[in-house]
Order: structure tokens, then sequence, then C-alpha cells
């Protein structure tokens, strides 16, 4: 069920969660939005191309170079056992000129390739800038030991790039917070821990919405992992994914718009349940009715009939058209099948 608290603009829309392997340049990836898209897209994302496909990739590399971190193991992140684990060398103390973050750089850069097209990111139509969690940079690049001592300089950052973003571009920007760390740590414990978990990890989350700008438009995209298009965990239902966006959602700071919740309701290889039970736990989401759910139930495989019957299960449960996007960016797809994973998209509008 969905509270009634505000109006949303009707009708569905694409959402498009990050990188999209098919473009080569931000340019082609807002052309494609613009133009073969047009009307079907809220927010418009830059496709995060070139090295960015990795996600925060980049930086791992980029931080293990510099004087103060040692690397524990070395990978090449094509699963989740070839991963880099870093430390902070002892005596050594990390600060924020240390995280190479590019995320203001990035966001600048796609907003002169707006203008320079003579389409401007506008408050109606604005870019869309995914900024990790800092939860998930602490975890996964430093481990659960090394986080206790890095969070709390990845979340000064982030912050930092956060405000150089409103402060650039204000409202003509959306930020989408990603956090596969609390989503998957939520979906991996058993029932009965749940909520517990989902509160604490909720909070923590939130930290980083508290930080931000006061005014700043967000979204939040809950992750289960894509790693070699893999997701990390499979939840038996939409159980846990309902109780960390309840806890979002109810403690959401004020002076902060929250416009939409991604879902990824299916991961990795595998196309969404066919069963009804998976999704019935979605009539107990408690989400402001202003605010866009975005279901991420489209796939490159299985067929369109089915993915629109799981579509108008989705909404028949939590009472309200849904957005429709994939469970998390196309980057770990080859580009043939990144454009199948659009077609399924954008039939699923209709």
């Amino acid at each position: 069920m969905i509270n009634s608290n505000g109006a949303r603009s009707p009708g569905r829309r694409l959402h498009f969660v990050g990188t999209m392997p098919q473009f080569d340049v931000p340019g082609d990836a807002f052309d494609f939005q613009l133009k073969e898209l047009e009307g079907s897209v809220r927010r418009l994302s830059g496709g995060e191309t070139g090295p960015r496909l990795a996600w925060f990739v980049p930086l791992v590399k980029e931080l293990k170079t510099g004087p103060k971190i040692r690397a524990t193991r070395e990978g090449d992140w094509t699963d989740y056992d070839d991963v880099d684990r870093l430390a902070v060398r002892r005596g050594q103390r990390l600060t924020v000129q240390d995280v190479p973050l590019h995320l203001a750089e990035w966001a600048e850069a796609e907003l002169a390739v707006l203008d320079e097209a003579g389409t401007p990111a506008t408050a109606e139509r604005p870019l869309q800038v995914g900024i990790p969690s800092y939860l998930d940079l602490a975890l996964f690049i430093f481990g659960p030991s090394g986080a206790l001592r890095t969070a709390g300089v990845l979340l000064d950052a982030i912050t930092a790039q956060v405000e150089r973003i409103v402060a650039l571009a204000g409202d003509r920007v959306v930020i989408q917070v990603e956090t596969p760390a609390a989503a998957i740590a939520v979906a991996s414990l058993p029932a009965p821990l749940r909520k517990a978990a989902a509160e604490a990890l909720g909070r923590l989350v939130l930290r980083q919405i508290r930080r931000a700008p006061h005014g700043t438009r967000l979204g939040m995209h809950l992750c289960l992992g894509d790693m070699g298009h893999k997701a990390r965990v499979t939840p038996a239902s939409a159980a846990p994914l309902v109780s960390l966006t309840n806890v979002l959602t109810r403690r959401w700071p004020e002076g902060r718009e929250l416009e939409f919740v991604h879902l990824p309701l299916c991961g990795g290889q595998q196309p969404p349940s066919l069963d009804p039970a998976f999704y019935a736990p979605l009539r107990e989401l408690r989400i402001p009715s202003a605010v866009h759910l975005v279901a991420g139930i489209a796939h490159e495989d299985g067929s369109v009939e089915d993915q629109r019957e799981v579509r108008d299960t989705v909404e028949r449960e939590t009472g309200a058209q849904v957005d429709i996007a994939t469970a998390c960016g196309l980057g770990r797809r080859s580009g043939e099948q990144a454009e199948r994973a659009v077609e399924r998209m954008r039939a699923l509008l209709s």
C-alpha cells in the first residue's frame, strides 16, 4: 500500500539506474533518451560510460596507489571473490584529500554536455547523478574491520562531492544514493532478524542523507549486487527490501526531497519470479504517494508477456503504477544484452 501524502505525476516512466555499455560517451546516452525515448524518462543519465561502468572500481585502483594505503588482497573484480581489499598503513590517517572521488567533476562535465547540445538539465528534466553510499565504500574496499576506521572520512568525502554538485546545479540534479551493502545484509538474514537489521542499517544509510544540503533532491537505489551479472543474494520474496525501504521512508530527514525508491525485484542473470507470492510483501510497503516507486523487473531474458504479468502483480500489490527499470545498471551486460534489456523496459511501459 502506498500512503497518501502529496501527488505524483501520472503514468509509467523508464528509469536508468546508471551504466549503459551500449554508449561510448555521455552525449550518446543523452541523445538516446532525449530523442528515441522522448517523454519516457523523468531524469537523464549520462550512462556512466568508460571506466565508470565498473562502478567504484576505478576509485579503488586509484586509491591503492596512494602512500597511506596498502593492498591486503589484489583482484580484478570479475566476481565477488576476485576483489581488491585495502588497508590504511599503520601510523597513517586517511583524510578527505586522500580519497580520489571525481563525482562532482563528472557531474559538471555531463551538465556541460547537455548545455552544449542545447538541452540543458532543468528542474523538470534533471540530471541524475549516481553516488555510492559511504557504507558500501567502507565495507567493500576496507572490509568489516577496516570500515570502522574509514567510514567517517568516506562519509566526509562523499558529502563534499554532493555539496559541490548541488552548489553547481541546485534542483537541476537528482542524487541517486546506491547501497548494495544494506540491502544485501538485510536480505541475507533470517526473517526474525530482518527488522532489527533494517532499522540499524537504515539509520546508517540515512547519515549520508542528513549530510546533504537542505533542499537536495534524492533517490534511493537499493541493490542486491550485479558483479559478473550475478546477484550477491537472491531473496525468497520482496520482504527484505520492504523492511529496509520502510525504515528509510519513515526516518527520512526533513528538508531533503525523496523523489524515488528503486527496488531490485530480480537480479543478475535471473529474470523476475513468476510466483505472485514473491511480491505479496509489497502490500506492506509504506512510501509517500509523491515518491515514485521504481520496479526493477525488466530483464533481457524471459518473455515480455511474463514480465508484463509481473508488472501488473507489483502494481496490484502496491496499489499504484510504477516506473520501470532493470534490477541494476546495465554495465555488467554486453552491449547486445543491454539493448535487449532496454527493449524489455520499453515494452513494460504499456
